[in-house]
């Protein structure tokens, strides 16, 4: 059962790095992080992703990684973005987590009904991603 899970694991690992970390940046260019960025923010609209935990449940089905909200201030939230699909990616040279800092932005606007804006800090030591959402 294990070596089953590795492989549907393997599997879609391999998917999404060939449509995100190639194809995409092969068909957008320059444009490729601005526009996964807004592709982001339209997927937490479509699949209606009002709450944090409806972000935590999508990126865990999606195998974003595991997504923790860390610190939270009055102009800023601070999440976290790990686990191995995050450190594979990283290992991989992949250094783009636009889309999943556009949805944070979108879900992070709907709950607090303020226009907010994210910022990626890749932490190569701790091999995760941080994603400070600033609100306006």
């Amino acid at each position: 059962m294990q070596d089953n899970l590795e492989q549907v694991d393997e599997h879609v690992y391999f998917l999404n790095q060939l449509y995100r970390d190639f194809l995409l940046p092969e068909i957008l260019g320059e444009d490729n992080a601005t526009i996964l960025y807004w592709a982001g923010k339209r997927i937490a609209r479509h699949y209606n992703l009002v709450a944090f935990e409806d972000l935590e449940e999508f990126f865990q089905i999606a195998e974003f990684g595991k997504i923790v909200k860390v610190k939270e201030k009055r102009a800023s939230i601070s999440f976290e973005l790990s686990g191995q699909i995050v450190v594979d990616r990283l290992n991989s040279d992949s250094r783009e987590f636009s889309l999943e800092s556009g949805m944070i932005a979108e879900v992070v606007q709907k709950e607090t009904g303020r226009t907010t804006e994210c910022e990626i800090k890749i932490l190569d030591k701790e091999q995760k991603v941080e994603i400070l959402a600033r609100l306006s």
